[in-house]
């Protein structure tokens, strides 16, 4: 297959890195000499995590301090160190059923049973996580989630959800581990504030964030927010030693040049324009029999066949054009069924994303046959 429209790869477009002046800061940190050495602290470099703390206090108005944050190698390293910290062998991790797959492979590798959890219109179903925790008595202690514009369903839980999952977190004995990776990229009305905003301070939510989707995906840049006291324990598993200096010293230039709010305002209408195309797209060429929503915010647009129609099929066609899309069975603990597709509209240039909605609309008239 001549791949021409990627709608499978949830990357971030090329065009949000502000290359000019990433290049000038990156030449004068070179050349500086300041990026040249390994990184020092295990918990990061210190003006950077400053600023990204600062930038966290600003756009979700939820005080950050620099102790708070250890600096990783991306958002699934530190996933990866919360995991190994704060579960054994056999403990039960449970995620949202579906949900962005890599994190599943990633937990698996602590040797931890994984189980999913159905995710509603209104986010991970509440009524059934607790059921799941009284079933796995005392051996459930970690629930990852993506509660803003989840990866790969879209869906934002709403701000009674958030402070009734953590109030369950302190009354039923588990930590929280929180993938804010979409949570400032929002098309209409912001989310609801993160979940570490209802944690008070109790350290039962685990916070973890990435630079990839907001500034440049290979400074593979990220980090944890948690208390000093779980920071301490999380850098005994810090398996990179520290995170790339010379990443770290163009970060915190770049933060300490300019407001950084203003990068991710500028990103946001970035991926808003590229959002209103897919959509209008879809709007045009798709048959009615697919069940989609619009999202208001992140990559991804989720789409399920009727059951008359597979995935396998839909591929197949799709392949002969030129055209991908990611499955959704892979994003299940338990695959219920062959009919879901994961749609990103992140990546692709204006002009071949709309292309991409029309062919893949023929794709699936051809399919529904």
């Amino acid at each position: 297959m001549t791949l021409v429209y990627d709608l499978k790869t949830g990357y971030p477009t090329s065009e949000i890195a502000p290359l000019e002046h990433l290049s000038q800061i990156a030449a004068a940190v070179i050349a500086s000499g300041k990026g040249f050495q390994y990184g020092g602290s295990l918990h990061g470099h210190e003006e950077a995590r400053q600023g990204i703390a600062a930038f966290l206090s600003t756009a979700l108005n939820v005080p950050c301090r620099m102790e708070n944050l250890i600096l990783t190698t991306g958002a699934l390293t530190a996933i990866d160190m919360v995991c190994r910290t704060l579960t054994q062998p056999g403990d039960v991790v449970i995620v949202e059923d579906p949900t962005f797959f890599f994190a599943v492979d990633l937990l698996r590798m602590s040797h931890c049973e994984v189980v999913g959890v159905p995710m509603i219109d209104g986010g991970l179903d509440l009524e059934r996580l607790r059921e799941v925790i009284m079933a796995h008595a005392g051996r459930v202690k970690l629930v990852y989630t993506i509660p803003s514009f989840q990866n790969p369903t879209g869906i934002t839980s709403s701000a009674a959800h958030r402070a009734e999952l953590v109030q369950m977190a302190e009354t039923l004995n588990f930590h929280i581990l929180e993938d804010m990776t979409y949570q400032t990229l929002y098309y209409e009305a912001p989310p609801p504030p993160p979940l570490k905003a209802y944690d008070e301070g109790q350290g039962r939510v685990i916070t973890v964030g990435s630079l990839s989707k907001v500034l440049m995906p290979s400074l593979r840049f990220g980090w944890i927010w948690a208390t000093t006291a779980q920071n301490n324990a999380f850098i005994r598993f810090k398996s990179d030693a520290s995170s790339s200096r010379l990443a770290a010293e163009i970060v915190a230039e770049f933060m300490r040049n300019a407001p950084f709010e203003e990068q991710v305002a500028r990103v946001r209408a970035l991926y808003r324009r590229k959002h209103a195309i897919f959509v209008e797209a879809l709007t045009e060429f798709a048959p009615d029999w697919l069940g989609w929503s619009v999202p208001n915010g992140g990559f991804f647009v989720w789409a399920t066949l009727p059951q008359d129609v597979t995935l396998t099929n839909v591929l197949r066609l799709a392949h002969a054009r030129g055209l991908d899309v990611f499955p959704g069975r892979a994003s299940y603990v338990t695959p219920p069924h062959d009919r879901t597709m994961r749609l990103c509209f992140a990546m692709l240039e204006d002009d071949i994303l709309h292309g991409a909605g029309r062919v893949l609309g023929e794709v699936l008239y051809a399919a529904g046959k």
